[in-house]
């Protein structure tokens, strides 16, 4: 299993030594098949839109008016789903802002053994989530879970990702490509140039879909009996009794 990993710190000489460690850790894991990747960052703002990639965080933020916690609430809120480490240096994130279950504190200067516990708590978390999609687009690539979908739309060169959050996202892929990544059971093509997350279905009204962000997105007459078909297959399935 691949492990994602970054170091987001704003002391140069501590993020070398966090590399320099990792990289043994790395090679000490290969034997065993697994592979770590790691990158650096001495701003939240450069890791911010790669955010969603990583399994595991290791933030000091201590030069700036928003700290490391802030930095860690912000990721967190803009989709990362990996662990959160607070390393503290100057700052004592701990006696701050209290313990929280949400985030793993610990105090430099860090060692070899704090990697190898992280990576293998980092490890068992990943295994816990739901499996990522990619999605690749011009300049950038985010990974998220199928529920953060809520649908997709073909355009001319490009296919638009709705996302939770009020977060879009412009697909390099044809919706044709990404397709054969997404759950059937979950996700219904109304035509070839859309495909809808059933579960943010608000409700359905004639030919169209409200979806959990407001949009209403129709379909054409002659899919109606396809798309029904569907719909109430899911709702039978796959929604519990008490919310159908």
């Amino acid at each position: 299993m691949s492990l994602f990993i970054a170091i987001l710190d704003d002391e140069p000489a501590d993020r070398k030594q966090s590399e320099r460690l990792l990289s043994r850790e790395r090679d000490v894991r290969i034997k065993n098949n697994e592979v770590i990747y790691f990158d650096t960052y001495g701003s939240k703002d450069a890791l911010l839109p790669y955010c969603s990639k990583y399994d595991l965080f290791l933030i000091d933020i201590s030069h700036s008016t928003q700290d490391g916690m802030m930095a860690a609430v912000d990721l967190t809120e803009h989709g990362a789903k990996g662990r959160m480490v607070l390393a503290s240096s100057r700052i004592d994130y701990k006696a701050k802002y209290g313990a929280h279950e949400d985030f793993i504190f610990i105090e430099k200067p860090l060692y070899q053994k704090h990697f190898s516990e992280l990576i293998d708590i980092a490890y068992k978390h990943k295994e816990k989530q739901a499996p990522r999609i990619e999605l690749r687009g011009e300049k950038d690539t985010i990974y998220v879970e199928p529920d953060e979908i809520i649908y997709l739309r073909a355009q001319k060169y490009y296919t638009i990702v709705a996302l939770t959050g009020d977060r879009t996202f412009h697909l390099s892929e044809s919706l044709q490509q990404i397709g054969h990544f997404l759950d059937r059971r979950m996700f219904l093509d109304l035509d070839a140039k859309t495909t809808i997350n059933l579960k943010h279905v608000i409700s359905r009204n004639g030919n169209s879909f409200k979806m959990s962000d407001n949009a209403v997105l129709k379909f054409n007459i002659f899919n109606k009996s396809r798309i029904k078909k569907a719909w109430e297959l899911y709702i039978v399935t796959i929604i519990p009794p008490s919310s159908a």
